[in-house]
């Protein structure tokens, strides 16, 4: 199987992507696995699965699951 080359943040242990179009693709990549996964299982419960990439400010790209609505709402209330 193929695989996005991916970096180890400073930010995080998380997986980094050096620029926006490799977290892209390793979005889809892994949204298409869970969605695998979810096909194969008889469990009807759903699976998380990431949504969206961001930038933090390392200049370094993640991928997450938290919706782009959510965090915008937090944001919100931790500047206000």
């Amino acid at each position: 199987m193929k695989t996005v080359e991916f970096h180890n943040c400073e930010c995080s242990a998380k997986r980094a992507f050096a620029d926006r179009r490799a977290a892209e693709k390793a979005l889809g990549r892994a949204q298409a696995k869970r969605d695998r996964q979810a096909s194969r299982t008889d469990v009807h419960m759903p699976m998380s699965r990431e949504n969206r990439v961001y930038q933090c400010e390392y200049d370094m790209w993640h991928l997450t699951k938290q919706s782009r609505r959510s965090y915008e709402e937090i944001a919100a209330r931790l500047a206000a």
